[in-house]
């Protein structure tokens, strides 16, 4: 019988279970080796398992920042449509005869609802929504200055405050799909 790692002796009987190996003076047995071998896979398994979570944790940072791209995306369009609006209740469009604002502050008003509820109080898209903050208080100002005298400083404040948070947004969404 060749020996493979030391001297093999057996006791009466030939059976899987009986053959021993004396390694350094240690005998080690057929089970022992099948458990050696099974701690071996064991680690290699965990090995993968912790490559496999941190992809996976990689992969999620990933589809985040993703969503959080066009979330902002969505809000800054939508931004550019009320900008639409804002510029439908300009002091000069009141002055033109037969002009009627209709519910043109309400839509604004929706818009700049829709925009705070999507932008989040901390991280990326925080300075925007401070912004549009002070844009939903310049328009409240506009509109109830608009059916008297309407306030062109006023009305342009509100349009320099959108402008302004749209870019902030889009610079956020540039900060985020920059990072790695």
């Amino acid at each position: 019988m060749p020996v493979l790692f030391g001297r093999i002796s057996a006791k009466s009987s030939y059976t899987r279970t009986d053959i021993f190996v004396e390694i350094a003076g240690v005998v080690v047995g057929f089970s022992d080796w099948i458990t050696v071998v099974g701690v071996a896979v064991t680690l290699i398994s965990m090995f993968v398992s912790i490559r496999q979570a941190r992809s996976a944790r990689s992969s999620s940072q990933a589809a985040r920042r993703a969503m959080a791209t066009v979330q902002l995306a969505a809000v800054g369009e939508r931004l550019k449509s009320a900008q639409e609006h804002i510029r439908d209740v300009s002091p000069e469009k009141k002055r033109a005869r037969g002009y009627k604002v209709g519910n043109r502050f309400d839509l604004i008003r929706r818009e700049f609802d829709n925009a705070l509820g999507a932008l989040p109080r901390t991280g990326h898209g925080s300075v925007a929504r401070e912004q549009l903050t002070k844009a939903q208080k310049e328009l409240n100002a506009y509109e109830a200055s608009f059916f008297s005298s309407p306030d062109p400083t006023k009305w342009r404040e509100l349009q320099v405050l959108v402008q302004d948070t749209i870019s902030e947004l889009a610079a956020n969404t540039a900060d985020i799909g920059e990072l790695k």
